[in-house]
Formats: structure tokens, C-alpha cells, sequence
């Protein structure tokens, strides 16, 4: 199913505006002449933490040690 010109437009749009708003929000919520609530700083410095940790995980999960190579090609990456 192709999409009408009409229809690729109103895409692009939506689009363009959710990514604005998402790029705007954060100045709009947090302003720089106020401090920056705590549970946001304890966020910033807690996720990336926890994002690296779900990754490394995710690459796991369809790790199978008795065929082919049995993982290494895992576990090098993990110790690079």
C-alpha cells in the first residue's frame, strides 16, 4: 500500500513536531534559573549504568554454548 502525497506530508509533519517537542520539552520543564530536581540528577546518573548492563544482556539472550563457536565471538566483544 502506497501512501498520497497528501499523506507522505501529514508523516513528515507529525513527525517533525514529535521530534520538536520532544527536543523542547526538557528546557520547558526544567529551567535553567531553577535547580535540577534530585531524582533527575540520581536518573542521570543511575540509567546509563543500567542501560549498558540491559545491552550486554540483550546480546546474551540467544547465546547457545554447545553449537558452532560456542560464544566467543560474545565473549570477546565483552572483554573488548
Amino acid at each position: 500500500m502506497t501512501m498520497s502525497l497528501l499523506q507522505q506530508v501529514i508523516t513528515v509533519g507529525i513527525v517533525v513536531l514529535g521530534t520538536m517537542i520532544t527536543r523542547f520539552l526538557p528546557f520547558l520543564v526544567f529551567p535553567s534559573d531553577k535547580p535540577t530536581p534530585q531524582y533527575v540528577q540520581y536518573l542521570g546518573k543511575v540509567l546509563p549504568s543500567a542501560v549498558i548492563g540491559l545491552l550486554v544482556i540483550y546480546c546474551f539472550k540467544d547465546l547457545n554454548l554447545l553449537s558452532g563457536n560456542h560464544g566467543a565471538p560474545e565473549l570477546i566483544s565483552v572483554g573488548v
